[in-house]
């Protein structure tokens, strides 16, 4: 099959995505899942077997996803059958988030989902299968409104202030106030008391090129920042995700965490790996990458 050209084929996508975005827009009472469905595995296809096209589809694969999304919420097709396709683009490293999805999949979609995801970790999954598991069970508990759920599956992640506040902030939202205040009471002000004492002998260092970010600007507001950044999906959010990488990277290593950030760039390279774009992005601002 020869490569077709890359700006006929962008644009030929574009105008159909467009097509797609204009008539949900409007209201339309036409099925157009099939059609954002039938975009989005064109697109797949295509980064399959043409690579070098990549940087001029992963944003138009985002897009294709996002408008599938919203052509399922607009007419519901079987929740089974687009529960498989969701864990099927899932496991295949595609950027799909359950919560796009949870009003079409229903509770039959997500029962069915929570099912085949707990047996995949039964089964003890390799490394890559693992934490992809892993992100789904939490986004498929969070879609449910399982509470408990949730926070079991939080609370069993490695100590992290911004899992302790989404603990509490889950807790909140479910009007459960005398519980978070609780746990935030436990788990978020012993640490709080010990940053400064991590953080100052790291200001001190003469060498450091990147400025101390702001005392105000915490990790988990510039976590919450890069995900907004990444969801726009367009080339100047990943720009600035990485520059916002930079000082989350010195906001760890004043707090005496850095392998902490290591591991999570790891997660969010694993979530997003196809977004090329945005990880070119993050390679020029100068943040390793982790290998494989």
């Amino acid at each position: 099959m020869s490569v077709p050209d890359p700006v006929e084929y962008t644009a030929k996508i574009g105008a159909v995505l467009d097509t797609v975005r204009r008539l949900l827009d409007a209201g339309s009472r036409a099925d157009l899942a099939p059609l954002a469905r039938r975009v989005v595995d064109d697109i797949v296809g295509m980064l399959e077997q043409h690579g070098d096209l990549a940087a001029d589809l992963e944003v138009r694969l985002d897009q294709a996803v996002t408008l599938y999304a919203r052509a399922c919420a607009a007419r519901p097709p079987d929740p089974e059958q687009l529960a498989d396709w969701v864990l099927e683009a899932a496991f295949s490293g595609r950027a799909v988030a359950v919560a796009d999805f949870a009003a079409a999949l229903g509770d039959a979609g997500l029962a069915r989902m929570k099912s085949i995801v707990d047996e995949v970790l039964r089964g003890k999954p390799v490394e890559e299968k693992l934490a992809i598991a892993e992100r789904l069970q939490e986004e498929i508990a969070e879609a449910s409104g399982d509470v408990d759920g949730l926070v079991a599956i939080l609370a069993a992640k490695p100590p992290r202030v911004d899992v302790s506040l989404k603990i509490v902030r889950v807790l909140r939202a479910a009007g459960r106030h005398s519980e978070a205040i609780a746990y935030a009471a436990r788990v978020l002000t012993p640490q709080r008391a010990e940053k400064p004492r991590a953080a100052k002998p790291r200001a001190e260092k003469p060498q450091r090129k990147e400025a101390p970010p702001k005392e105000e600007e915490s990790i988990p507001e510039y976590r919450e920042r890069i995900e907004r950044l990444i969801a726009q999906k367009e080339a100047s959010a990943y720009r600035e995700a990485a520059q916002c990488l930079k000082k989350l990277r010195t906001l760890h290593k004043q707090a005496g965490t850095a392998e902490e950030f290591t591991g999570y760039v790891a997660e969010l390279v694993n979530v997003h790996r196809r977004k090329t774009r945005l990880l070119a992005e993050i390679r020029s601002a100068r943040i390793a990458l982790p290998k494989g």
